[in-house]
């Protein structure tokens, strides 16, 4: 099975970088909005933002 998206090589999620951002959203099911201010308020971690987009939806 192919992936289009390889997953990045660090859990952080950094909103500075594009693909980053095109690749997190998609894979969250998320606005980019939702994941700025997920990653605002949880940190760049993958888990925490995980938990705080599951907490906040």
């Amino acid at each position: 099975m192919s992936d289009d998206h390889p997953h990045p090589a660090t859990p952080r999620i950094d909103v500075r970088e594009p693909e980053a951002v095109r690749y997190w959203t998609e894979m969250l099911g998320v606005t980019e909005e939702v994941l700025n201010e997920a990653v605002d308020h949880a940190g760049s971690g993958e888990e925490e933002v995980r938990k705080y987009i599951g907490s906040h939806s």
